[in-house]
């Protein structure tokens, strides 16, 4: 039995989770955006306060959202090649286990 083999399943159910947290920020900028077009398309607020608004939903919340979509893409992505790396290690180290255990056999 491999070192990590326990871990492995909960590793990448984690870097999953954050590519579904990743798509749910992704769907809530789309819902962001829709909402602010239909401030200004069907005129439900005028005047400074709505332009107001839907400037800092575009140059501020916006932006920064996507940035944190990224980070959270990210970390995910760091995640799973940390499990591959993992992965692989414990690989090395199976066969070394396994050779050792072969010598041992010969000898005893």
């Amino acid at each position: 039995m491999s070192i990590f083999t326990f871990l492995a399943d909960e590793i990448s159910e984690q870097a999953n989770q954050c590519g579904r947290q990743a798509q749910q920020c992704q769907q809530t900028v789309s819902n962001i955006r829709q909402g602010s077009s239909s401030i200004v398309s069907f005129q439900s607020w005028t005047g400074q306060g709505a332009q107001s608004f839907v400037r800092q939903l575009m140059t501020k919340l916006i932006p920064q959202t996507m940035e944190l979509i990224a980070a959270i893409s990210g970390f995910g992505g760091s995640i799973t090649k940390a499990l591959d790396i993992m992965t692989q290690a414990d690989k090395v180290v199976d066969g070394i286990a396994g050779q050792m255990s072969d010598i041992f056999d010969q000898v005893f």
